[in-house]
């Protein structure tokens, strides 16, 4: 019997003895969870600092410096840290929704949350047709280089998915249903500048809800500072009568629609600085004016305008040269408020394209133009020195704290000292997908159609088009696809829809010819402007019908055509 005690005795000790040692093991287990903690929800996010662009940037963007985004401030020091910060899944502008409605010019009043001034700084919202809540517009009206860094979008964040599109079949033939001389007193004679018919990105003409029809030229004026513009409307005699005229300054003028048949002109009197936005609201008969305030160019500066279907409004100019600048200035329809910004870049892109987004962002599309030194090539044997051979897609998040993103388009090295349009930026549009469309010429190989969407290049397709450096892009109401072009002894115009399969502009149905003979167009660049016509960021909706002017030397000839091919319906 003792020994059975005994036995017992050493097996509870040793029982104890293995507790003791199993016990330690089960108290590391909270650490464990404190950790994952960590990683879950205490560790920095990635939208406390910029993205490295070092480690992700394209090789081919290396060749090409921008705006270094180190120089701009990351930490806590700076007031408006979203200015040098931005998500990478927000990137780029929405391209999977439904197609915009085109023909909401508009916009009910009671969708809209108004906005506090900029004084203020609480939070505000846009109107409620988005979900996106826009910031006001920020105190200072001119932010210093290193608030607008520019980096170059890469793949290593969340793009927007690339949209679905459903072919739209095409709808009849494009007809010619008006051809008329509006004036024979343009600007354009003697090989001087800055004709009439200069300026690519210049929106010239506007159709009101009315069927009024609207467009602007200069004069020769009192010399080059001092040209003089015309506002010039279509009477219902078909003739063109001079409603307005003013000091345009060096170039020819922008005009735009609101969305309540409000005309905007914007001019540069006397090329001092001094930009003149003027606003009718009876159809042209009266014009209030304001002026812009703005860091603005006392020479030319190479300006453009844009607007949305809701009102808002960006006015620009381009600055020179290595480094280059945009200078625009951005109107809030529901703070009513002007902002002017400056975004600096590595080289100047001029003839550029402004478009404000749905949701308080923009997107820019210019083309580099700097002298040839710039960029170490030799100078060339003539007097001209400047050249075009890059083209670049640039997109802002925020208007109200801007930060370029960039894409390059296009670059191409001229094959000798004197070649100058080797990548010549045609026509930009962001059609009702919200893909931005890039038209240029290249001087070796032809037309390019360049579709982006998702913050990055999905097409760049070879286009075989008359006149390449000519063309522009619209879409009618059902969102079919047309090029529209010249040919290249001016007598046609020549349409070329999208075939029955396209979805974006790229898959071209045969020309359709328009004979223009009697007030025939040229190729000449800058004495005779390309089509130019209604569309969206001249404030005018899609249409079937299309109203528009190109240019002869001191000709502008305006035309409509009808792109489903009914020669008995026709605007008024």
């Amino acid at each position: 019997m003792a020994a059975f005690f005994l036995v017992l005795l050493i097996l509870l000790i040793s029982l104890a003895s293995i507790y003791s040692e199993v016990r330690p093991a089960q108290a590391s287990q909270p650490s464990s969870r404190r950790l994952q903690a960590n990683i879950g929800g205490e560790l920095p996010t990635p939208e406390a600092t910029l993205p490295d662009t070092s480690a992700t940037q394209p090789p081919s963007e290396t060749a090409t410096p921008t705006t270094d985004p180190s120089t701009s401030p990351t930490d806590g020091n700076t007031s408006t840290p979203s200015d040098t910060t931005y998500p990478t899944s927000t990137d780029y502008p929405d391209t999977s929704a439904s197609p915009t409605d085109t023909q909401a010019m508009n916009p009910p009043v009671s969708q809209e949350t108004p906005t506090p001034v900029p004084t203020q700084n609480n939070a505000a919202k846009t109107p409620a047709a988005t979900s996106t809540p826009t910031p006001a517009p920020t105190k200072s009206p001119t932010p210093t280089p290193t608030a607008t860094p520019t980096v170059t979008p890469t793949e290593t964040g969340t793009p927007t998915p690339i949209p679905t599109v459903t072919p739209v079949p095409l709808t009849g033939t494009p007809v010619l249903t008006r051809l008329e001389q509006v004036t024979d007193q343009a600007f354009g004679q003697n090989d001087t500048y800055v004709p009439n018919s200069w300026g690519v990105q210049k929106s010239r003409f506007v159709r009101t809800s009315t069927g009024d029809l609207f467009t602007v030229t200069i004069d020769a004026g009192q010399n080059l500072q001092n040209r003089q513009w015309h506002l010039l409307h279509r009477t219902t005699s078909a003739t063109w009568e001079d409603l307005q005229h003013g000091n345009a300054g060096t170039e020819p003028i922008n005009i735009l629609r609101g969305p309540h048949d409000e005309l905007h002109l914007f001019t540069w009197p006397g090329t001092n600085g001094t930009l003149v936005h003027l606003i009718s609201t009876d159809l042209g008969k009266t014009f209030k004016s304001e002026n812009v305030a703005g860091s603005w160019l006392k020479d030319q500066g190479y300006s453009g305008s844009s607007i949305d279907a809701k009102g808002n409004i960006v006015i620009f100019q381009t600055a020179a040269d290595k480094p280059g600048s945009f200078l625009w200035s951005f109107y809030c329809v529901t703070t009513h408020q002007w902002t002017f910004h400056q975004s600096d870049i590595d080289y100047r892109y001029t003839y550029a394209f402004f478009f404000p987004g749905q949701h308080n962002d923009m997107t820019i599309v210019g083309m580099r133009d700097v002298k040839r030194t710039e960029l170490n090539f030799p100078s060339a044997s003539g007097n001209f020195n400047y050249v075009f051979n890059a083209i670049k897609y640039f997109y802002i998040k925020d208007v109200s704290h801007p930060v370029l993103q960039e894409i390059k388009v296009a670059e191409v090295q001229p094959q000798n000292n004197n070649d100058i349009d080797v990548t010549y930026l045609t026509d930009s549009y962001v059609d009702s997908y919200n893909r931005v469309h890039i038209l240029y010429n290249n001087l070796y190989d032809g037309p390019h159609h360049v579709v982006i969407a998702g913050g990055k290049i999905i097409k760049d397709v070879k286009q075989d088009i008359t006149d390449g450096q000519k063309v522009r892009i619209t879409q009618d109401t059902k969102g079919h696809f047309y090029l529209i072009t010249m040919s290249e002894d001016g007598k046609t115009l020549n349409i070329y829809p999208g075939s029955d399969t396209d979805t974006d502009g790229t898959q071209l149905a045969p020309v359709v010819k328009l004979d223009i003979s009697s007030l025939p167009g040229c190729s000449d660049d800058d004495f005779c402007h390309s089509p130019t016509f209604t569309v969206p960021r001249s404030g005018n909706p899609l249409s079937d019908t299309i109203d528009g002017v190109y240019g002869n030397f001191t000709k502008e000839i305006y035309f409509q055509i009808n792109l489903h091919g009914n020669a008995d319906t026709k605007n008024p």
